[in-house]
């Protein structure tokens, strides 16, 4: 088994995006200044970004030799020893306040571990592709096909349902 710890952490459109979107309140407020800047707009614009800078640093996944463990600003650090792995799901799912693209991790039945959902969408394939690397190596692995993304899954069984029709 390697030896080497990994820590993989947001790829960069998601910085781009997220701190995109968290800088749009200094665009308000600088195109307020002419008429003076507001306290109430500035506090906005300064916890806004703050927020989404620090959500994008808290988040990162990191496989040792051991376990595998990640880390959210909203559920802090979340582990999982290899041995306690029964699958990993790689799966899109439509939920309200979540990405669509998440990656599961199950636990062993017995195991006081419960299932580790990650973002995976803010991830990049590399990372996505460790983790699953990893369960197939130490339990089940599934991708459901989207590995390339949901694009290109709905591309392939396109291709597939043109196939079947000929």
């Amino acid at each position: 088994m390697n030896s080497i710890e990994k820590t993989y952490r947001p790829d960069l459109p998601a910085w781009i995006f997220i701190g995109g979107l968290s800088l749009f309140p200094w665009l308000i407020v600088w195109a307020d200044a002419v008429h003076g800047v507001e306290r109430e707009g500035l506090a906005i614009a300064i916890i806004t970004s703050c927020f989404g800078f620090a959500y994008l640093i808290s988040l990162r996944i990191v496989i040792t030799p051991t376990e595998l463990a990640f880390r959210n600003l909203f559920r802090g650090n979340q582990r999982i020893k290899h041995s306690e792995i029964k699958r990993l799901r790689l799966a899109w799912i439509r939920r309200s306040g979540k990405g669509p693209l998440r990656l599961f991790v199950e636990p062993r039945e017995g195991s006081l571990k419960k299932e580790m959902d990650i973002n995976a969408k803010v991830f990049s394939r590399k990372a996505i592709r460790a983790v699953l690397d990893l369960g197939a190596r130490v339990a089940e692995a599934e991708d459901g096909g989207l590995q390339d993304g949901i694009v290109m899954k709905y591309v392939r069984d396109w291709k597939k349902r043109e196939r079947k029709e000929r």
